[in-house]
C-alpha cells in the first residue's frame, strides 16, 4: 500500500515538531552546591583531584576554572584558596 504525500509530510511535521520540542525542553544548568551537606545537584560539573595531605584541586568542568585550595598551617580542617586558574581562553 502506498501512502498518499498528505500523510508522509503530516507524520514528518510531526517529527519535526516533537525534536524541537524536546530540544527546547532540555532542562538548563541550574546548579548549586548545598552548604550544608556539600553536594552539587549536577552530576558531573565538579571533579576533585586530591595532591596529598596538604592541598587539593577543584575543577568546574563547564567554564574550566580550577581552584587550588590549601590546608592552613597547624589546622587539620581547614584550607584556604591560593590560587584561581581559568583554563578558557
Amino acid at each position: 500500500m502506498k501512502f498518499p504525500n498528505y500523510l508522509i509530510n503530516s507524520l514528518a511535521t510531526i517529527g519535526v515538531i516533537s525534536l524541537i520540542i524536546m530540544a527546547c525542553s532540555a532542562d538548563s544548568d541550574n546548579s548549586t552546591i548545598d552548604n550544608n551537606t556539600g553536594s552539587v545537584n549536577s552530576i558531573g560539573k565538579y571533579q576533585i583531584s586530591d595532591s596529598g595531605n596538604t592541598s587539593f584541586f577543584v575543577v568546574d568542568t563547564e567554564t574550566g576554572v580550577v581552584k587550588w585550595y590549601v590546608r592552613t598551617t597547624g589546622t587539620s580542617t581547614e584550607f584556604y584558596l591560593r590560587e584561581t586558574i581559568n583554563t578558557q581562553p
